[in-house]
């Protein structure tokens, strides 16, 4: 079990590193999702498994949209998230990624109310006062550690799905990865309750903290998307499908 001390010694160094990544000297903000690789390693093509047409008929450009992404991450973000991860331990690099997450409270907040999920509302207020005072500005997640608050997401996108709004067909966008125009209509509006959209300054100034932000999440994820290659006849058509059914699910 980590000690105080621990906690400390990890507490403090990440919140420099934190702020830091907060600062202009960072820049080169890169999105891709490789959250997504982790939900397709095992899905197979959605027409093969009900009959039905998936909604793609930009399938053409959304291919070349996906090598344009395949490129991205293998020639920029990997190598950056590399040479990053190998300055920074584990312990510090997911203490930052918890500040991050944190930070993000009133965009989850504003979804859980919107959808009328006023339990999931009230959890992520808790959360968020415990996580910012006992976990060191959120850089330990003690309300699910300590107290059993899990963590739930939520975004736009959920929200208009909650109220009708269909998905759209389906699109890959530079940078950003798999999408349609509810969810990326979507994204924005999170974009702009995100706390670092509103970063004093020059429009570097949110740039480069969003980049720090992806750059640190994407070192701890490498390998996921190359499990998804390796596993897949068609990647596009793995990462596609996963896509359209965890939205699916996840704003059922």
């Amino acid at each position: 079990m980590k000690t105080w001390g621990r906690y400390l010694e990890v507490g403090l160094t990440s919140f420099l590193i934190f702020a830091f990544l907060n600062s202009p000297i960072m820049a080169g903000k890169s999105g891709f999702n490789t959250a997504i690789a982790a939900q397709a390693q095992t899905v197979e093509q959605e027409e093969a498994q009900n009959g039905q047409k998936v909604n793609d008929p930009y399938e053409h450009f959304n291919r070349e949209v996906f090598d344009f992404n395949d490129h991205l991450y293998f020639w920029v973000l990997k190598p950056l998230a590399r040479v990053y991860s190998a300055f920074l331990p584990t312990d510090f690099r997911e203490s930052i990624r918890n500040g991050f997450h944190n930070l993000v409270f009133p965009s989850r907040f504003i979804n859980f109310v919107l959808q009328g999920k006023g339990e999931y509302a009230a959890n992520e207020v808790a959360r968020f006062l415990i996580n910012s005072t006992l976990g060191f500005a959120g850089l330990f997640d003690f309300a699910q550690t300590q107290f059993r608050l899990e963590n739930h997401e939520s975004d736009f996108g959920q929200t208009l799905a909650r109220w009708g709004v269909g998905s759209g067909p389906f699109l890959i966008i530079p940078g950003l990865g798999p999408s349609n125009p509810r969810d990326f209509f979507g994204f924005g509006v999170d974009s702009v309750m995100d706390p670092l959209f509103w970063l004093p300054g020059a429009w570097y100034v949110s740039f480069s903290a969003e980049s720090g932000k992806f750059v640190n999440r994407t070192s701890l994820e490498i390998g996921r998307y190359e499990e998804l290659k390796k596993a897949s006849l068609d990647p596009y058509i793995a990462m596609r499908d996963a896509y359209i059914q965890y939205r699916a699910h996840i704003s059922e």
